[in-house]
């Protein structure tokens, strides 16, 4: 049996020490929660828009705002049936820096050049060190080098995961941006005047009650079946990094299927809290 001493000892000790406790499992929590992930991206370039009209130019080509006052901006290039040929991080200087995946710089760039010559500006790829951090699954890409052993593949397969893949020449000019998975108020603005694609992203922002949207399943997967076996949705992105691999499609709600197995999501935005 304890004594009454030892009892009281504990009582006040013990007592004391629980908030002690939950502040450092909250501390680690906190910490967790906020940790950034450095990634190494190698295949990606940026292309420079130099000249007295370049943000003229851009702003008639992209889907955000580079009017504001800020210096970062994510946005679409689109053509104008609505399809998107790139997604880009806009840096606004005294002129403009936009950091793409090197695979689809040629194209983007013979794209501008349509329109550039009735704007005084000049357009030209410039290769750079370009980094991507990951925090509190908010994904970005910054100019320069950080020590990290984190590679590109993995940056694919964690932006597949949260929906915010970046186009490639395989993918470029073959979705709009509903069917991509991207959250339409990142990128685009409604405040601006006219660009390319702008009628048709209007028209899919206040279209009524979405009937598909975009899920991951881990596995190569061409298609998707529902409980009755019937093919449904649409495959829009693939990763493929040694054994891994991950297919997203733009997908109605339902129970999936592929040859009468039952498949779970590895990411969906059917899942509350993850929808567009």
């Amino acid at each position: 049996m304890f004594s009454k001493s030892l009892i009281t000892f504990f009582t006040k000790n013990v007592v004391s020490f629980i908030p002690l406790l939950d502040l450092k499992f909250s501390f680690l929590s906190k910490s967790s929660f906020v940790m950034t992930l450095k990634f190494s991206l190698p295949n990606y370039t940026s292309i420079l828009v130099k000249g007295v009209d370049s943000e003229k130019l851009l702003q008639g080509q992209v889907s955000c705002d580079l009017s504001l006052d800020k210096t970062n901006f994510n946005g679409l290039f689109c053509d104008e049936k609505g399809y998107v040929i790139s997604n880009a991080v806009i840096i606004k200087r005294d002129y403009f820096v936009i950091i793409i995946e090197k695979s689809v710089a040629d194209f983007l760039i013979k794209e501008l050049e349509k329109f550039a010559k009735f704007f005084k500006c000049e357009i030209y790829e410039e290769q750079q060190r370009i980094y991507g951090l990951c925090k509190n699954h908010v994904f970005t890409k910054h100019l320069g080098t950080v020590k990290t052993g984190l590679s590109t593949a993995e940056w694919n397969i964690q932006t597949m995961k949260n929906f915010c893949f970046d186009i490639t020449n395989t993918y470029s000019k073959k979705y709009r941006i509903s069917e991509l998975g991207y959250r339409f108020e990142k990128y685009v603005s409604y405040e601006k005047g006219c660009y390319r694609g702008q009628e048709i992203i209007a028209r899919l922002t206040y279209l009524g009650k979405k009937v598909k949207k975009s899920v991951v399943f881990d596995g190569h997967y061409e298609n998707i079946e529902n409980s009755k076996g019937k093919t449904i949705g649409k495959k829009v992105f693939e990763v493929k990094v040694k054994e891994l691999a991950l297919s997203q499609f733009f997908i109605e709600d339902t129970d999936y299927y592929y040859k009468g197995q039952r498949l779970i999501p590895v990411s969906s935005q059917w899942e509350p809290g993850l929808a567009e």
